[in-house]
């Protein structure tokens, strides 16, 4: 009986195996307990929960003051206009119509400072905010508003154009900066920067001229373009002698002083910015001093 209750515990068991047992009682293997999953899964699920918050928190993108028929625009956003063009309107900044087949990309959104991109099409922008707190760039140059409303449109190879209705817009990129007042134009080109800006009733002869200089920068075209100006064009001459130099910069003063008397000539020929500011000032166009104090808020691109 001894034996079988050792095998399987069955029958009587020998006093000595009792004993044994309950001596070593304390000492056996408990197995145990199978616990429930349940608590764990719901503090992983809760934690998972909880950085998923958390990061769509960090990620979400600010929310511009632009907007679309009401709908805000956040601030890394870009619309496609396709076959109809948008409005887009901040109250305290003003109005921009794309036109059809256009990309704008909202860069930077903030109470003194809106940036934008033009990638490609045409946009029309009333700017009422004050000077220099609106700023479009494109592939090619960079458009600082001082008031204004002007229309700026990018082709698919980087160029461009920008107009100006009212008020005043600087185009740059790099060192090469352009000063378009109402009723002018100017071109930006890939790789080259704005070109020259010239009123949009200057003589054809003038406006062709200034095309083909940009591109090929030929004595030919200079030519062209000083002996069809106007005293109205002035402002293109006066943008012309920051571009030449040597004796093509000295044909250029010469033709400039001849429609405005007094400027300082040696000066100008030399290249003194206090003489090319004073040449600007007497165009009837604005003080340097006041543009450059604005454009300058901005970080040159």
């Amino acid at each position: 009986m001894a034996d079988e209750y050792l095998w399987d515990r069955t029958g009587k068991p020998d006093p000595e195996i009792a004993r044994l047992e309950k001596l070593l009682a304390g000492y056996g293997y408990a197995a145990p307990r199978r616990r429930s999953r349940f608590p764990m899964l719901l503090a992983v699920a809760a934690g998972l929960a909880l950085v998923a918050s958390a990061s769509i928190w960090l990620t979400r993108a600010p929310v511009s003051e632009w907007k679309i028929a009401g709908k805000g625009l956040t601030v890394g956003q870009t619309i496609v206009t396709n076959g109809t063009g948008a409005k887009l309107e901040a109250e305290q900044v003003g109005n921009i119509v794309l036109d059809a087949n256009s990309r704008l990309r909202i860069v930077r959104s903030a109470g003194d400072r809106q940036e934008l991109a033009l990638q490609r099409g045409t946009m029309h922008a009333l700017i009422w905010a004050p000077p220099s707190r609106f700023v479009v760039d494109t592939p090619s140059a960079r458009t600082i508003d001082l008031g204004c409303a002007y229309t700026l449109t990018v082709l698919t190879d980087n160029s461009g154009m920008l107009t100006v209705q009212t008020g005043w817009v600087a185009f740059q990129a790099g060192a090469i900066e352009s000063f378009i007042p109402a009723g002018a134009a100017c071109r930006t080109r890939a790789h080259r920067g704005p070109g020259l800006p010239y009123f949009e009733d200057a003589p054809p002869a003038l406006r062709e001229a200034v095309a083909r200089f940009e591109t090929s920068g030929g004595r030919e075209d200079l030519d062209a373009i000083e002996k069809n100006a106007r005293k109205r064009d002035a402002l293109t001459l006066w943008h012309l002698m920051l571009r030449t130099s040597g004796s093509d910069r000295d044909s250029v003063v010469r033709r400039f002083a001849d429609l405005v008397p007094g400027v300082d000539v040696e000066g100008l020929g030399a290249g003194n910015s206090e003489a090319i500011d004073q040449a600007w000032n007497q165009l009837g166009l604005g003080r340097t001093d006041w543009w450059r104090s604005w454009k300058h808020s901005w970080t040159i691109k």
